[in-house]
């Protein structure tokens, strides 16, 4: 197995339920045998099948079918509400996936972070259901590493509910972190080491977060000094580490450079368009978009990993509307130099989705905006100066 860094940024992206439902080209309901299917041609660039997964690969990436692990299982939430869900480790971890969906093809999650070999196990745990996934790889080199996550399944959602790091093979000594008590509202763990360190009988206190849905822990005792442990270890890796999005698409051939990803605060798209954006967004060019279209459309996205926020630009044909191309209509207008059109803001789940069309002359864009909750009613005035910054050449 390839060798992994430790610290993968994360990019869960919790998807609405009722989004693409015309897409649907299967007229039976899922079944794992059907999403086994489904999941092997989508792997293989079967566009139509990736699309009826809402996504589930991305195809602007190499295709790779060499996986290491391939699990599809059902999983009924406490109320009975069934859900079917794969996992999905590869040697490359860029291509790792775990996804969740219902037997009606709605999509509940799609995480693209886990790391390394995985595997899972159901938890029942007081009138709750969990799926731990564990992850098992390597940091530079030296470091073998095991970290836990539960996702929770309810009878409307599945969402990430706790997750850290649970053993951590050093070349000086070997940490456990074991978990000692597991409640609806609290998670206790204990931390031990073969050797002495300074770390050694040491506890820590997951509480429920009821706002987040999530496990937290104020010092995050074990994490913490793991990660302490990698950054303080100097010593070359002999394979190439991936520590972000660039270095994950420099390990498949992809060169993170201007024409494909780029960390910038303006850009010129090759289209005729500009936008300029805070520091540290990424930006992929001349990719598929798929998700909310009824038709695919070749564009550019830029995704702040922050923000948990993508934005998706699709230049379309002046005599074509928006509306020829998404499911939504787009009610409000403003004008000036450029004409914009624009929907409400669409709640889905826990994201807002809305789709604008930008005009001058000839010219003329699809833009969608799909932004986590959160951050867009924390920091409104950084999307609103980034859809006003829109400029046509």
């Amino acid at each position: 197995m390839n060798k992994f860094i430790a610290i993968i940024i994360l990019s869960i992206f919790l998807l609405p339920s009722c989004f693409n439902q015309h897409k649907k080209t299967y007229q039976s309901n899922l079944t794992g045998d059907l999403l086994k299917e489904l999941t092997l041609k989508a792997m293989t660039g079967d566009k139509n099948a990736n699309s009826t997964l809402k996504g589930l690969f991305d195809l602007s990436l190499p295709l790779n079918n060499g996986f290491n692990s391939f699990l599809i299982d059902s999983i009924f939430s406490m109320n009975r509400h069934k859900y079917y869900y794969l996992l999905i480790s590869f040697p490359n971890p860029i291509y790792n996936r775990f996804a969740v969906y219902d037997s009606t093809f709605n999509l509940y999650l799609i995480d693209k972070s886990l790391n390394g070999y995985l595997n899972s196990d159901l938890i029942n745990e007081q009138n709750q259901t969990f799926l731990s996934v564990k992850e098992n790889f390597r940091s530079k080199e030296d470091f073998k590493l095991d970290r836990i996550n539960y996702f929770m399944f309810t009878d409307s959602s599945v969402s990430l509910a706790f997750s850290t790091f649970i053993k951590a093979i050093t070349p000086k000594n070997i940490y456990t972190q074991s978990i000692n008590k597991f409640s609806n509202d609290r998670i206790i763990t204990t931390i031990s080491s073969n050797k002495y360190s300074s770390i050694n009988g040491n506890s820590d206190v997951f509480l429920f977060n009821y706002k987040n849905n999530k496990f937290i822990s104020i010092n995050n005792v074990f994490t913490n000094f793991i990660e302490n442990q990698i950054r303080a270890f100097n010593q070359d890796p002999l394979t190439t580490e991936i520590t972000d999005y660039n270095s994950a698409l420099k390990s498949v051939g992809i060169d993170p450079g201007f024409d494909t990803v780029k960390s910038t605060s303006n850009l010129t798209n090759m289209e005729g368009y500009s936008i300029t954006l805070p520091d540290k967004w990424k930006t992929l060019k001349n990719i598929e978009i798929t998700d909310f279209l009824k038709h695919d459309l070749k564009g550019s996205r830029y995704i702040s990993e922050y923000l948990g926020t993508t934005i998706s630009i699709a230049k379309i044909p002046n005599s074509d509307s928006a509306e020829m191309y998404i499911s939504y209509n787009l009610n409000n207008e403003t004008s000036g130099k450029y004409r914009v059109r624009y929907s409400d803001k669409i709640e889905l789940k826990k994201d807002f989705v809305q789709f604008f069309e930008y005009s001058y002359g000839q010219k003329k864009y699809i833009l969608i905006l799909q932004a986590s909750k959160y951050t867009y009613l924390q920091y409104k005035n950084i999307y609103q100066s980034i859809i006003n910054s829109i400029t046509i050449d």
